[in-house]
């Protein structure tokens, strides 16, 4: 019998080691209805984002510790305050923190020295492609779910030790110290939101239908659908992905590697951004200076594509139905393979018609490109043509 009261013993007291090391920051729901407004401000904080079913808005922030002492976890916790409070149908968060607040932080505890995995972290070809959409948005989904799961085998996918000899071996559990941070918002669907983020994670895990305004300055959203006419959101210096946008007008500056897989009755104004879409669909307009695009791939009937740039970098993949296309500008370079077309500015600097491709009248026609750039470069695909002997 004594056996079996030493293994309990044991696993109770591992019990309440694991419990201690796992703090609740905060918790709090409030009633909403369709009049209810919220305003979300964060700073060096990470939030998810989910859909509510019961109406009410739910907060739930627990913080996450493995191989921290009781002293480094309670400095950790002192920097981070969170407040909430609902008046007159109005509901305020504001969540930040002294130092920034990843999804999962790791610090390694080890004399050895570190090295990285090569194969993962080998640079792209230089050489450019079509993506399709789905591939493009597996890149989304792929980066979303990186750090979830298996935090051993994210870190040993990446780093590895070597030792004096040179030996390369994986981390241990307690090798590595980690933080885990959990702050989960729940909102309904007809909620009224307004995120004003400062270096913050801000992560959408399902179709947000809500109507979303805000800022988000430094930091990243991933998001999965988005869709709402009257969405209005500027993001700057930060990274952003999303597996499709439909309604609103976004304004991005200095965005660094970001995607969108399909994307339609939107509006952006951009400036030295670089971005990948995956699909452009109906009714979208882009203006822009100085950033380079990627419009990797056309819906059957995306309608009336608009751009409007200067000194824009653009890759251009034809569509693979039917299409009209027009550019006019000044002083504008156009690469379709090995050949440069120049394009040399007038004397008054005054836009003219550099080329034009009208509908073939063959099979679907699905729909008008127009690009008005200014010393820009356009780089053409024509992967999706077969060219035959005649």
């Amino acid at each position: 019998m004594k056996t079996p009261f030493k293994l309990l013993a044991l696993m109770l007291i591992t019990s309440v080691m694991l419990n201690a090391q796992q703090h609740k920051i905060h918790t709090e729901s409030f009633t909403a209805d369709r009049n209810t407004t919220a305003i979300f401000n964060l700073d060096n904080i990470t939030v998810a984002l989910e859909e509510s079913t019961d109406g009410k808005l739910h907060v739930d922030y627990i913080m996450e510790f493995d191989g921290y002492s009781k002293t480094e976890i309670n400095t950790f916790l002192e920097e981070i305050k969170v407040e909430v409070g609902k008046f007159d149908n109005h509901i305020t968060l504001s969540a930040s923190s002294k130092n920034k607040i990843s999804i999962e932080t790791y610090e390694f505890k080890t004399t050895d020295a570190i090295t990285v995995n090569q194969s993962f972290f080998e640079s792209k070809k230089d050489s450019v492609s079509r993506k399709s959409l789905d591939t493009l948005r597996l890149e989304i989904e792929q980066n979303n779910h990186s750090i979830q799961g298996n935090s051993l085998k994210y870190i040993n996918d990446r780093f590895k030790k070597v030792d004096k000899n040179g030996k390369v071996t994986n981390f241990k559990k307690g090798g590595i110290k980690m933080m885990r941070s959990r702050f989960t918002i729940k909102i309904p669907p007809y909620l009224k939101l307004t995120v004003n983020a400062k270096e913050s994670g801000l992560y959408i895990r399902q179709h947000l239908r809500n109507e979303l305004t805000g800022t988000l300055i430094g930091g990243t959203l991933k998001t999965k659908e988005i869709s709402n006419p009257y969405n209005k959101l500027k993001i700057e210096n930060a990274t952003m992905e999303a597996l499709a946008i439909d309604g609103g007008d976004f304004e991005f500056i200095n965005l660094k590697n970001s995607k969108i897989g399909s994307i339609q009755n939107t509006k952006i104004t951009s400036e030295f951004s670089k971005l990948e879409i995956g699909e452009i669909q109906k009714n979208v307009t882009i203006t822009d200076f100085n950033s380079e695009y990627y419009f990797y791939n056309w819906a059957k009937d995306f309608k009336r594509f608009n751009l409007y740039s200067e000194y824009s970098k653009i890759h251009f993949f034809y569509p693979k139905l039917d299409y009209s296309f027009k550019v006019i500008g000044n002083n504008t370079k156009n690469f379709i393979g090995k050949y440069k077309i120049e394009m040399q500015p007038t004397k008054k600097g005054e836009k003219f018609n550099m080329m034009e491709r009208k509908s073939q009248g063959n099979g679907e026609f699905s729909g008008e490109i127009f690009f008005d750039i200014i010393h820009g470069i356009i780089y053409s695909y024509d992967d999706s043509f077969k060219k035959t002997n005649n």
